[in-house]
């Protein structure tokens, strides 16, 4: 039996790297998706993975361009896709909200969409975020608490959940 093809966006992070050396003891054939600048300067963006980075495949391309996302989906077609990418600044959501809901919105949507029409049997796992919660009205919170959401990137992490 093949390996199973997962694919990581937002491998470059602290996530994503940990996710790739789990997966790939677990046998898998790990594939993650990268912005162009990260194999521009992989000393310093790529910074994580060096001790497992000859035991990936990296993709480059960009999450908030569905041209882009469509050619990795139809190269990989991946058994499960971990989409950990997302403009993750608070603070600079507050500076430049449309970067931070284009990227996050619409980066989803794209994966999705590209998952739907070329791996449509591929698991799909996103990474949400506490600030979909805000300011909380009870801890711990679970799948019936309310979103609050108190900045851009909350807002942007909860429309592309929901």
């Amino acid at each position: 039996m093949p390996n199973k093809r997962a694919l990581i966006t937002g491998i470059t992070g602290q996530d994503g790297s940990y996710l790739a050396e789990l997966l790939l003891e677990k046998g898998y054939e790990v594939f993650g998706y990268v912005r162009r600048v990260a194999l521009e300067d992989p000393e310093h963006r790529l910074s994580r993975l060096l001790p497992i980075l000859n035991r990936l495949q990296l993709k480059a391309g960009s999450v908030d361009s569905y041209a882009s996302v469509h050619e990795v989906m139809a190269d990989v077609k991946p058994d499960e896709c971990y989409h950990l990418a997302a403009q993750s600044f608070v603070s600079y959501s507050f500076e430049d909200e449309h970067s931070t809901l284009n990227a996050n919105v619409n980066g989803t949507h794209f994966v999705l969409g590209a998952l739907k029409r070329l791996a449509p049997e591929c698991r799909f796992y996103f990474s949400g975020s506490s600030e979909m919660f805000g300011q909380a009205e009870e801890s711990p919170q679970n799948e019936s608490t309310r979103f609050q959401p108190r900045s851009s990137y909350g807002i942007s992490k909860v429309a592309a959940f929901t």
